[in-house]
């Protein structure tokens, strides 16, 4: 066994592990973060191995040490290489060789960040123009939607609107039959039930016509809520609609002073970097030259601290951005929700207004069965009264036939005449209740018919 010394240079990650075929890979070394920034860990690794392949895991992330020998396992999977002498016992002068070579890999390193560093600013730029152009493509793409979106509303009500002309034109139509069916039954009535009947008839038909009046009058208020409403949506896209204007138009404005405070600090290098020119020009001696060199080093420190604040700035703006248009979407969405809503509260209406209808003329049907039902069972005790009659009738005649053996003899004239005109007086009275029952039984036969 010997102690080896392992080391992470990047002072910004949070924890760091160094793995291996030494622990079989089971990441129980974590590196101990130094004044410096640099994570270090000594770590005893075992004599007999030839080769040792580590990794390290910073944050939850397998990386590998670009600056330490490389070695892939032939799986595709790449692993730090670390070969280990026969003699394995480090000498003062191998350590001292050690901290040279681990210098030279420290200012290569500090050389290969800067390089990353520039890279990476002009990757940024460059990210910055394409986001800036699809922000633009989906500003335009937003603006297509919204044309196609209010076309389709506009479609939608021209729809509705010939949907509610043709229940308008199907409900007039229904009305006028009922008026029609309305006066043929009221003609019936008054040909059956006379005066009474007739003032019962007109009496429901001036409820129906107020009825149908307050219905009328009710969907006329409906209309009218509805183009209010309408209307109301209206001067709120609007109102939305010059919002949203006025805030691209801020940001325009806010990339066009962007632009301009890149150019100003253009211009302030460049008259930075002729005064610098100026000075090493006219420096004479060595202390000048060291301090002119001082006051550089500062103002490249401030200007770093400068570009940095400039870059949280574009970044929070760039969320703020991006959360704005997050709750555009949120907004549209929920006016979408919206219409949806009532759309769906209009049609549960409409569905319990037909209900509605249904059941009232269901009920009328219902009341014109009854009232049938009663003119029939009328009929009926008629013809029963008037078959009662009938019998009585035949009853008083068989009575007042004389007797054949014992037929008796009236002398006075008084009294045969009263019997004749009682007899005369039975046989009209039979014919005028027969005669009745059969105009009766007609016009209930005219009613069923009808």
């Amino acid at each position: 066994m010997f102690d080896y010394q392992f080391e992470w240079k990047n002072p910004s990650a949070g924890k760091v592990f160094v793995t291996g075929n030494f622990d079989n890979w089971q990441q129980v070394n974590e590196l101990e973060k130094q004044p410096d920034g640099t994570f270090k860990k000594v770590v005893p690794l075992p004599s007999d191995e030839q080769k040792i392949l580590y990794k390290f895991v910073v944050d939850g992330n397998w990386v590998i040490d670009n600056t330490m020998p490389v070695e892939d396992d032939g799986m595709g999977n790449q692993n730090n290489c670390l070969n280990i002498p026969l003699e394995t016992a480090p000498t003062v002068a191998a350590a001292a060789e050690a901290e040279m070579e681990q210098e030279r890999i420290k200012r290569e390193q500090e050389e290969q960040e800067r390089i990353k560093k520039e890279k990476e600013e002009e990757e940024r730029i460059k990210r910055e123009l394409e986001e800036q152009e699809r922000i633009k493509k989906e500003k335009e793409e937003e603006e297509r939607i919204k044309r196609e979106l209010e076309e389709q509303e506009r479609i939608k009500k021209e729809l509705e609107e010939q949907e509610r002309i043709k229940k308008e034109k199907e409900e007039e139509e229904r009305i006028k039959r009922e008026l029609e069916e309305q006066e043929r039954i009221k003609k019936e009535l008054e040909e059956q039930e006379r005066i009474k009947k007739e003032k019962e008839e007109e009496e429901r038909i001036k409820r129906e016509l107020e009825e149908q009046e307050r219905i009328k009058k009710e969907l006329e208020e409906q209309e009218r809520i509805k183009k209010e409403k309408e209307e109301q949506e209206r001067i709120k896209k609007e109102k939305e609609e010059q919002e949203r204007i006025k805030k691209e138009k801020e940001e325009q404005e806010r990339i066009k002073k962007e632009l301009e405070e890149q150019e100003r600090i253009k211009k302030e290098k460049e008259e930075q970097e002729r005064i610098k020119k100026e000075k090493e020009e006219q420096e004479r001696i060595k202390k000048e030259k060291e301090e002119q060199e001082r006051i550089k080093k500062e103002k490249e420190e401030q200007e770093r601290i400068k570009k940095e604040k400039e870059e949280q700035e574009r970044i929070k703006k760039e969320k703020e951005e991006q959360e704005r248009i997050k709750k555009e979407k949120e907004e549209q969405e929920r006016i979408k929700k919206e219409k949806e809503e009532q759309e769906r509260i209009k049609k549960e209406k409409e569905e319990q207004e037909r209900i509605k209808k249904e059941k009232e003329e269901q009920e009328r049907i219902k009341k014109e069965k009854e009232e049938q039902d009663l003119r029939r069972r009328q009929l009926e005790s008629i013809k029963n009264a008037l078959r009662e009659d009938d019998e009585v009738q035949e009853r008083k005649v068989e009575s007042s036939k004389p007797k054949p053996k014992s037929k008796p003899k009236f002398n006075n004239p008084s009294v045969k005449d009263e019997l004749e005109f009682n007899e005369n007086a039975s046989k009209y009275a039979f014919y005028g209740l027969a005669a009745l029952a059969v105009v009766v039984a007609l016009v209930y036969i005219i009613f069923l018919s009808h």
